[in-house]
């Protein structure tokens, strides 16, 4: 009986020391390791990134109206390594939770050679202006005269679609629904690596 307590008791212990095994890999995984493993999925999805956007150009876009920039979209995208392109609408829940991240993520990242930018699709001019407004948009917001054809020729069905684009104008990456911060900079940082 007390041969089987201390076999028990010794399970346990093993039991603990492996936990405590685990959960020491798992915090001495460096930020760099974690940048890495995201940028590994990125590129492994690489041949599965289907979004009809992937490797079109953007550039020359002459049908823009420039809401709040002293650049053209043009401009933006050919000035910066890589242009976040960010496709919202006022009546859209997740634009409307995602945006103050936005936000924030342009204002880190003001004077360096990433840039986020607005694409406001399907709103009338008050709807639009109330939300820049109300959640003080500071980044480039713009929109095209000839909407319908953008959203058909980019296939822009769902709201937010954001698209990564590099210098040149190619959409290299495409990402539909409401976007975090990390995946922004995995994003980004798959388009600088590749």
């Amino acid at each position: 009986m007390k041969s089987r307590k201390v076999i028990i008791a010794i399970i346990f212990v093993c039991f603990f020391i492996l936990i405590g095994i685990s959960i020491g890999t798992v915090l001495n995984i460096s930020d760099e390791e974690l940048r890495d493993q995201s940028l590994k999925t990125l590129q492994d999805s690489e041949g599965r990134d289907n979004h009809h956007a992937v490797g079109q150009s953007l550039s020359n876009l002459s049908s823009e109206v420039v809401l709040n920039s002293d650049e053209s979209l043009d401009d933006i995208i050919s000035n910066n390594e890589v242009t976040v392109i960010n496709f919202f609408a006022s009546w859209c829940d997740p634009c409307k939770r995602e945006t103050p991240e936005l936000i924030e993520y342009a204002e880190s990242n003001a004077g360096t050679d990433i840039q986020i930018v607005g694409v406001n699709i399907d709103d009338s001019d008050e709807n639009r202006d109330e939300f820049l407004d109300s959640y003080e948009v500071s980044y480039p917001v713009f929109e095209f005269t000839d909407e319908k054809a953008i959203t058909d020729e980019y296939k822009i069905s769902l709201m937010p679609t954001t698209f990564f684009v590099d210098s040149s104008g190619e959409v290299v990456r495409a990402y539909i629904g409401e976007i975090s911060p990390e995946l922004i900079t995995n994003y980004v940082n798959y388009v600088k690596e590749r």
